[in-house]
């Protein structure tokens, strides 16, 4: 081949490759474009904004929360914030010395170098210093007056969480996260996105060094909506004062008739104030781990239904036909079955009595009897008639409790159901586990013939559905608890006038009986359960808990304050002072 032709061909190929190069150096320019102009629009986007926009947020204010008679539970209080607003430039000497004396007036030490260094960079770029949150009016005056002539000085203002009344219904109000302004607990968590509204905000353009030029866009916040609670805030307190400061335990006053909850308490409580602030390790020691206080003993713990459980295993007699209105038993104290001694809890017994008799003094011996005859399905299938067993649908977190069958045995423990298993059921002990909004509903459903939905927010529809136990046996039932605050185990609330009461009490085991209570841990949770009505007033249920108690006297003691306190206060509008304030 000539030399001419192959340097022909030669110029091509480079000619080639020159132009394969370009059209792969557009390609890279093209596809680095749609990478910046397409895939990375948006962040680029908001970089570019950051250089002219500044955005402010704007905090809603978050709804109150109110009491039936709207008696406010929780609410907002204004804070003050005092920043230093920068004008775009250096720091000079005087500005310096303005700050050491606002400083001064506000009782704080001197800017350290970090703060001093961070004071400086807002002033170079026109951006807010805070110098103090939480500014008292006092202080503010002081600054007001002495730092007129300082143009920097910008008080901000904002809402902070405020629950007036302390700890007052601590567990059903619930308290808000310091960092993120949340509910964490109880209504406040529950209903955060109602109670918190929506955030607004503010945008403005600024120039090279931060200063502001103009508004461009405006979004204003919008207000949390108010809640109304079906709580009392007299009765509320009432409740909340029959405790001792060193008593734990619950207590609730439930209408039977709407599942309106007038008063919960769970003691002892907390101060959702405290949440507001940082909690120092102290303070958390000393606040918040003795006895649990966070925990909402009302719906969420478990205890034996011990005697309050009497009830049920006498509405399964009945029905079931093992027991009559006139059976009659007698009382040694105890009786034997399979081979084992079951006592009374009178260990000298009752001797002989008619079912409505031994129902108020609470003899075991009847319940035995009852139990003899029945199976545990058919005693499982009455409590959870009554309730039992499963959650109330109660709005905030609950326990579902236990009530055990034969098949529950069979399943979690690998055994069968023995007859004397039965006999412990029948008085509320063995593996049976409630809570006291259920024992709430339960004996409401005595007073009334119907089982209804427990309710802590007005607007909730009443939700209720017919007891299937005959009116003749619940008739019965509420003529044997009268009987027992008459002459039985519940007598020391009999001399109340104005009062119709009926009422039963319990107590639960928590160990062996065979063991030394020598803690008090091993001493039996009291029970007082039942219903009131104050002359021509609506009926209202009654349950207190108190753990360890050692027997179920404290509890009446407990009922008795309430009612005392809650017939004072009818009568002369006298409400006692809540126990935080008499530590």
């Amino acid at each position: 081949m000539p030399i001419r032709a192959k340097m022909s061909q030669v110029r091509k190929a480079r000619l080639w490759q020159l132009v394969y190069g370009f059209l792969l150096f557009c390609g890279i320019i093209l596809l680095r474009l749609f990478y910046l102009q397409v895939n990375q629009w948006l962040l680029l986007n908001n970089l570019g904004e950051r250089n002219f926009l500044r955005t402010e947020t704007i905090l809603p204010i978050r709804g109150n929360l109110y009491d039936c008679n709207h008696t406010l539970l929780a609410a907002n209080k204004p804070i003050f914030d005092l920043y230093w607003q920068g004008e775009g430039g250096l720091f000079p000497e005087h500005q310096e010395k303005a700050v050491e004396q606002i400083m001064q007036l506000l009782g704080e030490s001197a800017l350290n170098v970090g703060s001093l260094a961070g004071l400086k960079k807002a002033e170079r770029y026109a951006r807010s210093f805070l110098l103090k949150q939480n500014v008292n009016f006092g202080q503010l005056c002081k600054v007001s007056e002495q730092c007129s002539q300082v143009p920097n000085l910008v008080i901000k203002s904002r809402f902070e969480r405020y629950y007036p009344h302390k700890n007052f219904a601590s567990h059903i109000v619930g308290y808000l996260s310091r960092a993120e302004n949340v509910g964490c607990d109880g209504l406040e968590k529950l209903f955060d996105q109602d109670l918190g509204g929506q955030q607004g905000y503010e945008m403005s353009v600024i120039n090279s060094t931060g200063r502001i030029l103009r508004q461009r866009e405006r979004r204003d916040a919008q207000a949390g909506h108010d809640l109304t609670l079906t709580l009392d805030y007299a009765i509320q307190r009432l409740a909340e004062s029959a405790f001792e400061p060193d008593q734990t335990g619950a207590l609730i006053v439930m209408d039977p008739e709407d599942g309106a909850v007038r008063a919960l308490v769970s003691y002892p409580n907390f101060d959702p104030n405290h949440f507001v602030q940082p909690i120092s390790e102290t303070m958390w020691k000393e606040k918040f781990t003795i006895n649990s206080p966070l925990l909402n003993r009302a719906t969420a713990a478990l205890y034996p239904p011990a005697s309050t459980f009497k009830l049920v295993t006498v509405t399964a007699g009945l029905e079931e036909g093992v027991l009559s209105t006139e059976s009659e038993f007698n009382c040694q104290g105890f009786m034997r079955f399979g081979g084992r001694k079951f006592l009374c809890q009178r260990r000298w017994g009752h001797g002989t009595m008619v079912l409505q008799d031994a129902l108020a003094h609470s003899c075991n011996i009847l319940c035995f009897e009852a139990a003899k005859h029945l199976s545990i399905d058919t005693v499982a299938d009455y409590a959870c008639r009554f309730g039992l067993g499963y959650k109330t649908d109660f709005l905030l977190p609950e326990k579902s409790g236990l009530v055990p069958t034969s098949q529950w045995k069979r399943i979690m423990k690998g055994e069968v159901w023995w007859p004397g298993d039965t006999l412990s059921v029948s008085i509320g002990q063995s593996y049976l586990l409630v809570t006291p909004l259920q024992i709430a509903r339960m004996y409401g459903a005595v007073c009334t013939g119907s089982l209804v939905k427990p309710r802590i927010l007005e607007s909730e529809e009443v939700q209720r559905e017919e007891l299937a136990v005959s009116a003749p046996v619940l008739d019965f039932l509420r003529q044997s608890m009268y009987s027992a605050v008459q002459k039985g185990t519940v007598w020391r609330l009999r001399h109340f006038k104005n009062f119709k009461i009926f009422a039963k009490t319990g107590t639960a085991q928590t160990c062996s009986l065979n063991k030394e209570k020598t803690q008090r841990e091993h001493f039996e949770h009291a029970w007082l359960t039942g219903f009131f009505e104050y002359k021509q007033e609506k009926p209202l249920v009654l349950i207190v808990l108190l753990e360890h108690a050692g027997g179920s006297r404290p509890a009446i003691l407990i009922a008795h304050r309430f009612l005392d306190s809650y017939q004072r206060f009818k009568e002369n509008g006298v409400l006692p002072s809540p126990l935080y304030d008499q530590e």
